[in-house]
């Protein structure tokens, strides 16, 4: 009888020993819970995936499968890295159910070789905030700031949009472009959005893709793919006109005739016109001119025939 007692308390202690691991290691109430996939795709094997700061593997034939609890709480960002090629970070928007696989293409870009590198300090107000450079998720804003590091010899981004829930996106043009060595600051202050504040949104669609959108004097983005959506609080001042540029176009302008209700979307057609060339732009010759020298040709005619 007592050696079976020993047993027993040998397999408690055992048992709870177990459950305290489990604990240290943040592991508390997982065990059995629902497990969705994550698919990373990635053109460069042996690349590192992190998911926030937590390093899930490396790829490894084109794909690294990483298994995460539904129950948790969800991963922001995906970031992967390579030896010889520019990180790439991007937000996760989709999350998997129970049993459920999400596929995460990655495309890694060779690191220009012997570039030198610059850097923009984005400073905001708002921790946690999602910082893009055009169309390029960057990273977010952490202790205020967030540093993003670029090439020199690269092709100049031209606008940086910053967003958070609860507050109103920032979006305004790059003006000044780092030289080796050097880091531009960006202040950025998001505005809390209204509280209970209807929205509607604008639809403006244009022929030319990465054309400029202002409402008033206000940026609002610039047209991919033939369009730009624009949200708008009903209950605020409302817009006035719409202009829309890109080089090589003359600008548009249009005045907002219709402001969208709760939930509605109100389209925007704009057509941009190339600015004409200056063959384009030449006056016909003058019909005067020309009476005036078949008149004179028509004189010295007669004058010799009369000779």
């Amino acid at each position: 009888m007592e050696r079976k007692y020993t047993i027993f308390l040998v397999v408690m202690l055992f048992a709870g020993m177990v459950t305290f691991a489990s604990a240290a290691t943040g592991d508390t109430g997982l065990i059995g819970g629902d497990k969705g996939y994550f698919a990373v795709h990635c053109n460069v094997d042996g690349a590192k995936v992190y998911f926030d700061d937590d390093l899930k593997g490396e790829i490894k034939d084109g794909r690294l499968l990483v298994e995460v609890y539904t129950t948790a709480t969800p991963y922001k960002t995906i970031s992967v890295e390579a030896d010889g090629y520019q990180t790439h970070t991007a937000p996760i928007l989709e999350y998997p159910g129970k049993g459920e696989t999400v596929d995460l293409t990655v495309t890694l870009q060779p690191a220009l070789i012997g570039g030198d590198k610059g850097a923009y300090l984005v400073k905001c107000n708002v921790d946690g905030a999602k910082v893009y450079f055009d169309s390029d998720f960057k990273g977010e804003v952490k202790d205020g700031e967030l540093l993003v590091e670029v090439y020199t010899t690269g092709t100049p981004y031209k606008m940086i949009s910053v967003e958070a829930d609860g507050y109103e996106t920032y979006t305004a043009p790059i003006e000044t472009y780092p030289a080796k060595g050097e880091t531009v600051e960006l202040d950025v202050t998001l505005e809390q959005a209204p509280i209970g504040g209807d929205m509607g949104a604008f639809l403006v669609k244009c022929n030319v893709d990465g054309a400029a959108v202002f409402f008033d004097e206000d940026l609002k983005g610039e047209i991919k793919n033939g369009e730009l959506l624009v949200r708008v609080y009903t209950t605020a001042t409302p817009y006035k006109t719409i202009t829309v540029e890109a080089p090589g176009y003359q600008a548009a302008i249009v005045q907002i005739q219709q402001r969208p209700a709760q939930g509605e979307t109100v389209e925007v057609a704009v057509a941009l016109t190339p600015v004409p060339t200056p063959t384009q732009t030449q006056t016909p010759l003058s019909l005067f001119p020309v009476l005036g020298a078949l008149g004179l040709c028509s004189a010295l005619f007669l004058l010799n025939r009369k000779n």
